[in-house]
């Protein structure tokens, strides 16, 4: 839980002290005293907080705090109210008054140090959260002081988030602190070190919540230290083997480590147990790359006949059927990747070479030159280009385009350069 996200719940334990009637409902029985008045005017005022009426209870507690200055009661109520109307600057201000006039009072402490968080202040609010959790809160006991670690904790994480946990470590040991807070501090310490964060999963990570075994992975992976990644996954996977989630990310660091089979088979069991596009998707790569191109066909034909405006379904498809040389059927899939999306670049150069194989020489060029417009020109694109001019007995092009790519093939395509040499000195015998 982020700090911000814990402001209502440090901001609402405010102490109110409600009046058993409405004001004037019931005679006095003497005249009444000021002091008696002022705590008739501030009953009233925390009755309007109570039914959430913010304006009129700041403008009620601002005239309080003019003839109540020494009280830190209204302070503490003007500063809950400005907090709640958003404003933090004056919320501050109050709730310092509060505490100047009573240092001891452990919830004025903790809804300063809130504020101060909210308003982005992180050190201040440090500052003012190391008073509070040396107070004695007025409820709640232990679990209250739990959470004033927490909350120390959080704001810490901004500066010092190995400080940051050993806070937390102390609001475990006062109370039991709810798993997913302390994800989310973990979650902040690792966003400002990736050093510290590993240490604070590994430790939440011995439970075995799924949670948190995957931001460690998902760490590792950033580190791309993937035999870590892999580890824990393992040791999850085998604990929980019907677990879908944890499945598909091993499969993931899997395909990371070049291990291609070992990542089909996680993959596709998280897919049979709950199947999902983007699963498909990534499953459908690793199949054409380790060249299981049946097995690809087979898992996205369903799939782009049923998402019939998905571009990269289309593509995915069309380049598994060209490459079992089902160019007619790759063709057309590839024609609805690129009219469904005339920038998806990828689409081009697979929709050209299966056009090329049906003899559509007419549609390489166009496809090639419309690629150009997104993509540099290949040694590939090229060849492609003059072959098609050949094929079409366009040789000036075709003649431009081999020259090109001689140029730029540097001899890394020995057979495509003897072809294209060979062709020069046919169609340009002079």
């Amino acid at each position: 839980m982020a700090i911000s996200k814990l402001i209502p719940a440090l901001v609402l334990a405010w102490v109110a002290v409600s009046a058993t009637a409405q004001p004037g409902s019931a005679p006095r029985p003497h005249a009444a005293t000021q002091d008696e008045l002022a705590a008739d005017d501030l009953k009233y005022a925390e009755d309007l907080l109570q039914r959430r009426f913010y304006p009129q209870a700041e403008e009620k507690l601002l005239a309080i705090v003019e003839k109540q200055s020494s009280n830190p009661q209204p302070w503490f109520d003007l500063g809950f109210t400005q907090s709640q109307l958003g404003k933090l600057a004056e919320a501050i201000k109050s709730y310092k008054k509060a505490t100047e006039l009573n240092p001891e009072w452990f919830q004025a402490q903790q809804n300063l140090g809130a504020v101060m968080a909210k308003s982005g202040d992180f050190r201040g609010a440090a500052a003012v959260f190391k008073i509070a959790v040396t107070l004695k809160p007025g409820a709640g006991g232990n679990q209250a002081l739990s959470l004033s670690w927490m909350s120390l904790a959080f704001a810490t994480a901004e500066f010092d988030p190995q400080e940051a946990w050993l806070h937390a470590r102390k609001a475990a040991a006062l109370a039991p602190v709810d798993e997913s807070q302390m994800v989310e501090l973990a979650d902040r310490i690792a966003k400002h070190s990736e050093e510290e964060g590993e240490k604070v999963y590994r430790e939440l990570a011995s439970s075995g919540d799924q949670q948190v075994i995957a931001r460690l992975a998902d760490l590792y992976l950033r580190q791309k230290r993937y035999a870590d990644a892999e580890t824990w996954l393992r040791k999850y996977a085998a604990a929980n083997p019907s677990n879908a989630a944890a499945q598909k990310q091993l499969g993931k660091v899997l395909a990371a480590e070049g291990k291609t089979q070992e990542a089909i088979s996680s993959l596709e069991s998280a897919y049979n147990a709950t199947p999902d596009l983007a699963l498909a998707q990534e499953l459908a790569a690793l199949y054409v790359e380790a060249k299981q191109y049946d097995s690809a066909a087979k898992l996205l034909q369903p799939l782009a006949r049923l998402n019939p405006n998905n571009a990269q379904l289309h593509l995915d498809y069309g380049s598994a059927l060209a490459h079992q040389h089902n160019y007619p059927e790759a063709q057309a899939e590839l024609l609805k990747a690129v009219q469904l999306k005339p920038d998806l670049a990828e689409a081009y150069f697979d929709l050209a070479y299966a056009a090329q194989q049906n003899k559509n020489y007419e549609l390489t060029v166009r496809v090639l030159d419309a690629r150009a417009k997104l993509q540099p020109e290949t040694p590939a694109t090229y060849f492609l280009r003059a072959e098609a001019y050949d094929s079409l007995r366009m040789y000036k092009p075709a003649a431009e385009n081999y020259k090109q790519f001689l140029a730029v093939a540097g001899g890394k395509y020995p057979d495509q350069e003897f072809q294209a040499r060979h062709r020069l000195k046919a169609i340009q015998p002079n």
